[in-house]
């Protein structure tokens, strides 16, 4: 059996904010990064939204981390070994491994009577990644564990938790078989799925694991120190930390920020030292700052099925054959998942997606058909926008005036950002332009929005049809089921894809060491410097 050391291919997608090169930089000071959520949660097996990932990624040491470079590297694990197969993964975990216990933890242990958590042991990561798969756990990122050996026929509830094949050979070796070779295994376990949990802490919070700081006990190079429910998360240093990832910063405060118009420019002022901005806002945090893209925004025409008109198909195909999407060459959509989200760890591809294309003849007769269904003579069609927007939603309706020959009055509405929210919310649109994304790095969650239990459903599109075939994305997610979700969305004009955009992760000129790897949700700020 051929032994590894822990450095793996490199991924793509990874930046570091070197801000300062050729400055004096200084370690241990606070940092304040801005964010569109604050975490429901502090365990890392049922992390969801991406700033409970990277909160999650930065407090809890899992067995590899991504460097900056984008290449895996051991962490918790000192070395490990793969069979001949592919199929078994034997790993050796660091010596002196322990948990951060914070005060208002050990007073909560003290009061029931329980012990302290000893040091960590192969046995807190077969406990956790066990967590990860048990169908209570109800764990988004399931699907990173499903080739483990019986995992999928246990979180089906088909099988025992002890079929699984996931074991402690000894107290700092770790033994995982999976169903099939998969090279992408060692990015599972660099994920807060698969973070240590002591069994004996997790059973005397009795289900409020993670739902309060005295209900967790940490593993990182953070842990977390403050919080407000409804401004702030603050994680500070772990001073009491042996392992291989040692916080430089003294901490990094995660401030709520709804309305991002403004972060840029608390960037530029200094208020902010990191955050993801959209390019409308990016310009204003400064000349100096450190930026890449990350391209997870589809700018997508989206009906408002409040509307009884819309239920018409003829009316939605009609309007959407009208649309010369030449005018969009260069930056068009071919889906409408943007090709910066993972599914199941892996970068999505669209490649066999439907598009919806131009074709006058159809769009003609169809809206003539429309009109007949709706008895009506005339159409007044509003497209809403936000002003950033708008040259799309007019080149989107000068094609209907120059393409349809029936009766149609095809206007823009461009708002403000926030007002633009407020008629999304309170479904005052036609047609929106929207700009469609998600605080979550995994493809499902962006397709969750049309189904008719979500609570982000501004279409207000119901279809039995769709849900069953979002659930079956849920249960198995794979490139197929996702690219026939897309498909069955544009197909009947529910959404149709126009142009993709990035976000940007921004780093102030005077910050370094700050990098992202694969997605929004995994920033790494163990290394921050600030000048």
């Amino acid at each position: 059996m051929k032994r590894f050391f822990c450095v793996f291919f490199a991924l793509t997608l990874c930046i570091t904010c070197f801000c300062s090169c050729g400055k004096k930089e200084t370690s241990g000071k606070s940092f304040a990064a801005a964010v569109s959520s604050l975490p429901g949660t502090f365990d890392p097996q049922i992390a969801a939204e991406d700033v409970e990932k990277t909160i999650a990624l930065n407090c809890f040491d899992t067995l590899f981390r991504p460097d900056e470079n984008g290449t895996l590297q051991c962490l918790a694990a000192e070395s490990y070994s793969v069979s001949a197969d592919g199929l078994v993964y034997t790993i050796k975990l660091r010596g002196g491994l322990k948990y951060f216990v914070p005060s208002s933890t050990k007073s909560f242990i003290k009061e029931k009577g329980g012990a302290l958590p000893e040091g960590i042991t192969a046995d807190d990561f077969v406990f956790g990644i066990t967590r990860g798969i048990l169908p209570e756990t109800k764990a988004a990122d399931f699907a990173l564990l499903s080739n483990i050996k019986n995992a999928e026929a246990v979180h089906n509830g088909k099988a025992d938790k002890a079929s699984l094949g996931i074991r402690a050979k000894s107290a700092d070796t770790l033994v995982i078989t999976l169903e099939k070779p998969d090279s992408n295994f060692l990015f599972a376990l660099s994920q807060p799925i698969c973070a240590p949990c002591n069994e004996q802490f997790f059973n005397l919070t009795a289900g409020r694991y993670g739902l309060e700081v005295k209900y967790t006990v940490f593993s990182g190079g953070f842990y977390v120190s403050g919080i407000s429910d409804k401004n702030y998360v603050t994680i500070s240093k772990n001073s009491e930390y042996a392992g291989e990832n040692a916080a430089v910063p003294g901490s990094v405060t995660f401030y709520l920020n709804e309305d991002y118009s403004q972060v840029a420019s608390k960037i530029k002022k200094g208020n902010f030292d990191c955050a993801f901005l959209d390019s409308a806002f990016k310009k204003d945090a400064g000349s100096k700052i450190a930026e890449t893209a990350l391209q997870n925004i589809t700018y997508t025409l989206v009906f408002n099925f409040s509307q009884e008109r819309f239920a018409s198909l003829n009316l939605r195909k009609g309007l959407v054959s009208a649309i010369d999407f030449s005018a969009f060459s260069e930056t068009r959509a071919d889906g409408i998942v943007a090709p910066d989200y993972l599914l199941s760890g892996e970068k999505i591809s669209n490649r066999s997606v439907s598009t919806a294309s131009t074709n006058i003849d159809s769009a003609r007769k169809m809206l003539t058909d429309a009109l007949a269904e709706l008895d009506v003579s005339t159409l007044d069609i509003r497209i809403l926008c936000t002003n950033d927007t708008q040259d799309i939603a007019k080149s989107i309706v000068n094609s209907w005036q120059k393409n349809i020959g029936v009766e149609l009055n095809g206007t823009v509405s461009a708002l403000e950002q926030k007002d633009f929210d407020s008629s999304i919310r309170g479904k005052d649109f036609d047609i929106a332009l929207y700009p469609l994304t998600s605080s979550s790095s995994d493809a499902k969650s962006v397709l969750s929005v049309f189904t008719s239990g979500s609570n982000l459903n501004f279409a207000g599109y119901k279809s039995e049809e769709y849900d069953r075939i979002f659930n079956d994305l849920t249960e198995n997610p794979t490139q197929e089921n996702l690219t026939y979700a897309q498909s069955f969305l544009i197909e009947n004009a529910i959404v149709t894809p126009i142009q993709f955009d990035s976000k940007y992760f921004v780093c102030a000129e005077n910050v370094s060491g700050i990098y992202f790897v694969y997605d929004a949700s995994n920033i790494y700020f163990g290394k921050g410097r600030k000048e």
